[in-house]
């Protein structure tokens, strides 16, 4: 690769982190503040409830089953925690990106609904048979997830749909949409410190990196890493000598200049003009070179980067533009990291839509 990682080039500048603003979770926060209201409504009409004819608590903890008695009105048995959980349970929905969804085959459902009327191509062996209108409710079996589309199965034959006209994110549980949305750290406005280069927030989920001189960039944030994990981003170069962009995983000193030891993959052009993602590891701030992958050259677009890691087995994977480039099984694998970084070499660059997250 042209880009070439140099000690000598220590002198970080005084790191500095992005003031405060509203995040991208504003939504569950609303969820979370609705659920709590609900809680305490409930919990004032129970009592009214018990100022009753009756005049009888039902129950003496607010967490139990309630069968609530009002002089004008009788309720079925509920709970105070199943409602605050139905309300959770949709804000975490709300958080679910497709992108999230497509990259993890355990989160799709079997089965989903269509929830507007749609043209149904369908195919066999590869070759169209026939077509036909795919009416509000038809259910469809699932055969694969993707951003833009979703493969379905209609007897011995498949179709595509958009996502959008059936309600596949609606039919995650709580404790998926719980996974799926767990570590989303794409809002630069705060939680991140700029450590090296010329960074400059685009929006709450892109930003730029407009130091083309700089060999070794850095912006970093701390988030725990164990176990299976999954790293999705989208990044484009736009400027510089190498055309290179650089990911950390699994760091244990995001600050440093090679953020201590931890795992660097390097998207860039090679000696040859040609494009490749390499793996490297990095122990004691030292990167070495394990693993080079050709890839396709994207002239200024962005690249749709997947990097899953397995802390048990050492193997990194490396799926780009929705291509599985290739894989390094690491005969020592870190167990933990701390930090994920992102980073640049002699390139101007942007990063957006960045998620960590543990796997299943």
């Amino acid at each position: 690769m042209d880009c070439t990682f140099l000690p000598s080039l220590r002198s970080a500048s005084a790191s500095r982190s992005f003031e405060e603003a509203p995040t991208r979770h504003a939504f569950f926060v609303a969820g979370l503040a609705l659920a709590l209201h609900l809680a305490e409504q409930v919990a004032e009409f129970v009592q009214a409830g018990d100022r009753s004819a009756d005049g009888e608590r039902p129950c003496g903890d607010m967490v139990c089953a309630l069968t609530v008695r009002h002089p004008r009105m009788n309720f079925r048995p509920f709970t105070i925690g199943g409602m605050c959980l139905l309300f959770l349970s949709a804000a975490l929905r709300a958080q679910v990106t497709l992108e999230q969804l497509a990259a993890d085959p355990k989160l799709w459902p079997q089965e989903v609904q269509l929830t507007q009327t749609v043209p149904l191509q369908l195919i066999e062996n590869g070759k169209p048979t026939g077509a036909m209108q795919g009416p509000v409710g038809m259910t469809l079996k699932v055969k694969r997830v993707e951003v833009g589309r979703l493969t379905v199965g209609l007897g011995t034959a498949v179709a595509v749909v958009p996502p959008a006209a059936t309600d596949i994110l609606k039919r995650l549980t709580p404790a998926q949409a719980g996974l799926a949305a767990a570590a989303q750290v794409g809002n630069f406005r705060t939680g991140w410190t700029m450590r090296r280069g010329k960074w400059t927030v685009v929006s709450d989920i892109e930003v730029n990196q407009l130091d083309a001189k700089d060999t070794v960039s850095n912006a970093y944030t701390s988030i725990p890493q164990s176990g299976k994990m999954e790293y999705r981003l989208k990044q484009r170069y736009f400027g510089g000598k190498s055309a290179c962009t650089t990911i950390y995983i699994m760091c244990d000193a995001g600050e440093k200049l090679e953020r201590g030891n931890c795992y660097l993959i390097a998207d860039a052009l090679n000696e040859k003009g040609g494009s490749e993602v390499s793996i490297y590891k990095v122990v004691n701030d030292g990167p070495r070179k394990m693993k080079a992958l050709l890839s396709d050259p994207t002239n200024g677009q962005w690249i749709d980067l997947r990097i899953t890691y397995d802390a048990g087995t050492g193997v990194i994977e490396i799926t780009r533009n929705g291509k599985v480039l290739g894989s390094w099984t690491d005969p020592d694998p870190i167990k933990t990291g701390k930090d994920f970084s992102i980073g640049t070499c002699l390139t101007k660059a942007a990063f957006k839509e960045i998620t960590v997250r543990p796997l299943p």
